[in-house]
C-alpha cells in the first residue's frame, strides 16, 4: 500500500457518519410523534420499543427509562379486563422492555441486573408459550454466561435454546445455535465436539442454501484447524469459503477469509502468498471503510514484510496497524456524540409538546365565557413583571459578584479540564513514540547477524513495549493518575507468552489483586515481571510438553504488597544468587526491586519461584 493509500485510510477515519446519523435522527423524530400524538397504548409501547432498538448503540440510559415506561403502561392495562388477544399483546411488549434492559445492562457491565432481567423476559414468554421469545432469552442468557468466562453455564441455555428451535423447526436459528454451542467446546479445548456441532451446523446451512451462513460455518472450522497445527485442512476450508463469498458479493466476510489465508500461509513460511492475501483483505478493507480488518491485514502485512527484510514497507504497515488500533477505541467518543446529539433531539420534541400545550390553554382561556378573568390574569402578570424588575434592580449588585464568582469557577474548571487533556495528550505521544522506538529496534536488529545480540535487542524492545502498554492505559482511563493492575497485567502477560511462541503448552496460573496504582509503580513492576517470564519461557521448559507460570500479587498491609512469580521448569542450580549473578536480567530484577523498596527472596517449591515484598510508590 502507497504513502497515498495511507492518507486515504486517515481521511476514512476521521469522517463522520452524516448520512448515517441523518437516517437515525429521522426515525427518532417519527417515533417520537407517535408516541406523543397516540393515544392508544397499544400502539405506544410498539412505538417506545421500536425507539428503544434504535436508541441502543447511542444512548443506553434513554433505552432503560423507554423500556421503563413501557412497563409501567403494560402494568397498568393488565390490572384491567382485557380480551386475551389484548393481554397477550401488552405482556409480549413487557417481556420485550424486559429483555432490552437486560441487553442494556449486559453492555454496562452488570451481569447480575442482566441475568435478573433476562429472566424476567424468559418468565413471561414461558407463560405465554413464546417459543420463538423463548429461544432469544435463552441463547442471551448463554451470551452472559460465554462473556463471564463460565463456558459450561453458557452450553447449558446454548442446548435449551437449540432444543425449542428444533421444535419450532427454525432451521436457520437452529444452525446458528449449533455454530455457537461449537465454538463453547472449542473454548472448552474439547476440538472433537466443536468439529461435530460446527458439521451439524454446515449440513443444515447446505440443505437450506443459506450461502454466506455456510461460508461463515466453513472459516470456523478452518480457524480450529488452523488453531491445531492442521493448516492445510484449514486451507482447503479457507478456500471454500472465499469461493462463496467471492461468488455472493459478502465483502466484509471476504476481507475476514482473506486475512485468515494469508495467516495460514505465513504459518507455513510462503511469505509471498501471504503477502498476496494480505494486500487483497487491506484492499477490499479499504473499500469498505471496514476499521477491523484493516487492523488484521495491516498486522499479517508488517510481520510479512519483516520476513522479507523490506523494512520501509513493514514500518508503514505497523505505523497503520498502530495508527487504527487507537482510531478504533476511539470509536467510543463518536458514539458520545450521537448519545448527545439523540438527547438534543428528544428534549426538543419534549420542549415542543409543553409550548404547544400552553398556545392551547392559553386559546382556551382567551375563547372562554369569562374573559374578564383573562384580562385580570393579564394585569397580574404585567405587576408581576414590574415587581420582578424592580427587585432585579436592587439587587444588581449582589448579582454582579455572583456573576464573578461564577466566572472564576468555570475558568478554574475549564483550566482543569485543560490540564485532562494535556495529560491524555502526553501519555498518548509518549506510547506512540516508544511504539516507534520499539520498531526502530526491531528494524535495526535485522542489521545483526549474531544471534546472540539479536536476542538482546528483542528482550530490550519487549521492555520498551512493556511501558508503552502502561501509557495506553493511562491514556484510555478516566483516571489519568492510576489505573487496575489486573487490567493491565493480565493482557501484558499474555501478549508476552504468544510473542515467545515456545513448543511447550504453557497454562497461566495468574492471581493479581484489583487494586489501582500509578505508574511510579507499575514501570518498575512491570518490568520485573517482563524479565521473569522471559527467563522462565526461554530456560525453563526445554523439551517438556507443558508448564505452569504462576503471578501472585496480594495485599498484606498499608502500601505493601507481595508477588509470588515464578514456573514449575527444570529449576535454576540451587548456588543462584542474585548477588553473584553478572546477567543483566538479574541486574535489572534487583534495580527495580529497589525502586520499590522491595526485597526478594527465593522460595523452595519445584522449579524456580520467587516472593518479592515491594510498597506501592503513589501517596
Amino acid at each position: 500500500m502507497r504513502m497515498s493509500q495511507l492518507i486515504l485510510v486517515i481521511i476514512l477515519i476521521s469522517s463522520t457518519a452524516f448520512g448515517s446519523d441523518f437516517l437515525i435522527n429521522s426515525k427518532i423524530d417519527s417515533l417520537s410523534h407517535l408516541i406523543k400524538e397516540n393515544e392508544h397504548d397499544t400502539l405506544k409501547v410498539k412505538a417506545l420499543i421500536a425507539l428503544s432498538e434504535i436508541l441502543y448503540i447511542s444512548d443506553l440510559d434513554t433505552v432503560i427509562n423507554l423500556s421503563e415506561e413501557v412497563t409501567l403502561i403494560c402494568n397498568a392495562n393488565l390490572e384491567n379486563d382485557l380480551i386475551a388477544s389484548e393481554r397477550r399483546s401488552f405482556l409480549m411488549a413487557k417481556s420485550a422492555a424486559y429483555n432490552n434492559i437486560g441487553f442494556i445492562y449486559d453492555d454496562k457491565g452488570d451481569v447480575i441486573k442482566a441475568l435478573e432481567y433476562y429472566h424476567k423476559s424468559l418468565s413471561i414468554r414461558e407463560e405465554l408459550d413464546d417459543k420463538k421469545g423463548i429461544a432469544v432469552s435463552l441463547n442471551n442468557i448463554g451470551i452472559i454466561y460465554i462473556k463471564q468466562g463460565e463456558p459450561e453455564q453458557a452450553l447449558e441455555y446454548y442446548l435449551k435454546s437449540l432444543k425449542v428451535k428444533q421444535q419450532l423447526e427454525d432451521y436457520k436459528s437452529m444452525a446458528t445455535s449449533l455454530n455457537n454451542i461449537a465454538a463453547v467446546y472449542k473454548e472448552l479445548g474439547n476440538p472433537e465436539k466443536a468439529i461435530e456441532y460446527y458439521t451439524k451446523s454446515l449440513l443444515i446451512r447446505e440443505e437450506i442454501k443459506d450461502e454466506k451462513g455456510i461460508a461463515v460455518t466453513l472459516n470456523n472450522i478452518g480457524t480450529l484447524y488452523k488453531d491445531r497445527g492442521s493448516l492445510d485442512t484449514a486451507l482447503n476450508y479457507y478456500a471454500k469459503a472465499l469461493d462463496i463469498r467471492e461468488k455472493i458479493g459478502d465483502d466484509r466476510g471476504l476481507t475476514n477469509t482473506l486475512s485468515n489465508i494469508g495467516r495460514v500461509a505465513f504459518l507455513k513460511e510462503n511469505y509471498l502468498q501471504a503477502e498476496k492475501y494480505g494486500i487483497k483483505a487491506l484492499d477490499v478493507a479499504n473499500n469498505l471503510g471496514y476499521l477491523e480488518r484493516i487492523k488484521d491485514a495491516s498486522y499479517l502485512l508488517s510481520e510479512v514484510y519483516e520476513q522479507q527484510k523490506k523494512w520501509e514497507k513493514a514500518f508503514e504497515m505497523k505505523s497503520l496497524y498502530i495508527l487504527i488500533k487507537d482510531s478504533v477505541k476511539n470509536k467510543k467518543t463518536e458514539l458520545e456524540l450521537i448519545k448527545q446529539k439523540s438527547k438534543y433531539d428528544l428534549e426538543k420534541v419534549i420542549k415542543e409538546k409543553e409550548i404547544l400545550t400552553k398556545e392551547n390553554d392559553i386559546k382556551t382561556l382567551l375563547n372562554a365565557k369569562n374573559r374578564t378573568l383573562a384580562i385580570a390574569f393579564i394585569l397580574a402578570f404585567i405587576l408581576a413583571l414590574a415587581i420582578i424588575f424592580f427587585i432585579y434592580r436592587e439587587n444588581k449588585k449582589k448579582d454582579l459578584i455572583n456573576n464573578l464568582l461564577s466566572k472564576q469557577k468555570e475558568d478554574a474548571l475549564k483550566q482543569n479540564d485543560d490540564k485532562i487533556v494535556l495529560l491524555k495528550e502526553i501519555h498518548h505521544r509518549v506510547k506512540n513514540s516508544l511504539q516507534v522506538v520499539s520498531s526502530l529496534i526491531r528494524l535495526q536488529s535485522s542489521e545483526v547477524d549474531d544471534v546472540k545480540v539479536v536476542k538482546m535487542f528483542e528482550e530490550t524492545q519487549n521492555r520498551v513495549l512493556s511501558i508503552a502498554k502502561l501509557h495506553e492505559q493511562l491514556y484510555s482511563s478516566e483516571n489519568l493518575k492510576e489505573i487496575d493492575i489486573k487490567q493491565h497485567f493480565l493482557p501484558l502477560i499474555n501478549d508476552l507468552v504468544e510473542e515467545y511462541k515456545v513448543a511447550t503448552k504453557i497454562d497461566l496460573d495468574l492471581n493479581i489483586v484489583e487494586v489501582k496504582m500509578g505508574a511510579e509503580t507499575l514501570v518498575p513492576l512491570g518490568l520485573i515481571i517482563n524479565e521473569m517470564i522471559s527467563n522462565s519461557l526461554k530456560y525453563a521448559f526445554k523439551d517438556r510438553d507443558t508448564g505452569v507460570i504462576k503471578i501472585h500479587i496480594n495485599y498484606i498491609e498499608k502500601k505493601t504488597y507481595e508477588m509470588i512469580i515464578g514456573d514449575n521448569g527444570i529449576g535454576m542450580s540451587k548456588d543462584f544468587n542474585f548477588e553473584n549473578s553478572n546477567s543483566l536480567g538479574t541486574q535489572l530484577i534487583q534495580i527495580f526491586t529497589e525502586q520499590l523498596n522491595g526485597s526478594i527472596e527465593r522460595l523452595k517449591e519445584e522449579g524456580t519461584v520467587f516472593r518479592i515484598i515491594f510498597e506501592k510508590q503513589e501517596k
